[in-house]
């Protein structure tokens, strides 16, 4: 498991917080994000790369399997939950078929869902400690990773794509 967060003590971060900064980064990559184009979003950064539609639907399946865990670490600690084949995932649902706008929709969708349920979480469980593909983590980390994981694909594809306008991630 690929860590892109550093881990913040427990009793200083704060659900809203959490939530507000995933906001922000919906916020301020969807003006750049619908200035792709079709063709732009389908082309795969070099040769046995994601496309920019394949990595959204990385980070949309990435939406579909943190929302689940995000929920299931508030229920019950101590869980081991499964991690989830990314490539098989973004094969399977032919996101790079999938028409740009109908990918952004819904990574927007989902993450807006994430963001809500963050922000609805009880400090106290921010501690809450689970095995995640192997990885021994607090939901808290969790959050972070999940935030700093989509920043970090959101930049990277930014520069392989020459956006260069300033709109902040």
């Amino acid at each position: 498991m690929v860590r892109y967060a550093q881990g913040t003590d427990t009793a200083v971060l704060d659900p809203a917080e959490l939530s507000a900064r995933l906001e922000a980064v919906l916020r301020s990559a969807m003006p750049w994000l619908v200035t792709i184009s079709e063709a732009e979003a389908s082309v795969p950064e070099r040769e046995g790369k994601w496309s920019a539609k394949q990595v959204m639907g990385h980070l949309t399946d990435s939406a579909v399997n943190n929302l689940s865990r995000i929920v299931r670490l508030q229920i019950e600690a101590g869980q081991s939950l499964p991690g989830y084949e990314q490539m098989a995932w973004v094969n399977l649902q032919h996101y790079a078929e999938r028409e740009w706008a109908q990918v952004l929709t819904l990574w927007f969708a989902l993450n807006e869902q994430v963001a809500w349920t963050i922000k609805h979480v009880e400090k106290a469980r921010m501690a809450n400690r689970a095995i995640v593909a192997g990885e021994p983590l607090t939901l808290q980390f969790l959050i972070e990773d999940y935030v700093a994981h989509m920043e970090h694909h959101l930049r990277t594809m930014r520069l392989w794509l020459g956006i260069t306008r300033e709109t902040p991630i």
